[in-house]
């Protein structure tokens, strides 16, 4: 292999990870704040995922330059187009976490911030882990993930159950069901980015 090809490579690589470091580093203040209600880490969380669509658009052009100036071939192609597909992953995340980030400042300053039993924190957790798996591509992530499925469950019955008590809180239900969803797909997309790896390495059908 090339060494400015692996300089490339390492930078793709480097950049990608990074991308990923700061969506699990939001998700942890988020974890955090659920229980410590304090605001002013939810700021935090909320600039260091601020930009990650332009930053994985960076690293989507210097794929594209280094596969224009290196033109790999087989697992080197292989490797460059995981590193692609899993910045578009970890964006999304950082979407997803962003998008927590604001439903849960909002709730904390409406003083509507509910949580019975336990269950949202211990959902939370779960993505978490699932997250942090991905990150370090461990395996175990599927566990998470699919942990994750069933505490959507729990929540979803419990949200509605909230609605048919009290059917004039139907604006704020939605949204509940709507935040709940979207960070189920958290850890969907860590399955993903765990299937990339195994594609990176391995070759074959990418199935995601």
């Amino acid at each position: 292999m090339l060494p400015k090809y692996q300089e490339a490579l390492d930078k793709l690589v480097n950049e990608s990870y990074e991308l990923a470091h700061c969506a699990k580093e939001a998700f942890e203040i988020v974890v955090e704040v659920l229980e410590s209600k304090d605001l002013e880490r939810l700021k935090e969380a909320k600039a260091l995922v601020k930009g990650s669509t332009k930053r994985e658009a960076k690293i989507d052009m210097r794929a594209i330059e280094t596969l224009a100036l290196y033109s790999p071939e087989a697992s080197d192609l292989r490797k460059v187009a995981t590193i692609i597909k899993m910045s578009g992953e970890f964006s999304r995340i950082c979407d997803y976490v962003k998008a927590q980030a604001n439903t849960l400042m909002q709730e904390i300053i409406n003083e509507d911030l509910v949580d019975n039993d336990g269950t949202r924190l211990a959902f939370y957790k779960s993505t978490l882990t699932a997250l942090s798996l991905s990150v370090d591509l461990i395996r175990g992530i599927s566990i998470e993930e699919s942990k994750c499925d069933d505490f959507v469950s729990i929540l979803e019955k419990s949200i509605i159950s909230t609605l048919c008590d009290n059917k004039e809180d139907v604006d704020y239900v939605a949204k509940r069901l709507n935040s709940v969803r979207k960070l189920e797909r958290i850890s969907d997309r860590c399955v993903n980015i765990a299937k990339l790896k195994k594609f990176a390495i391995e070759g074959g059908k990418l199935k995601l």
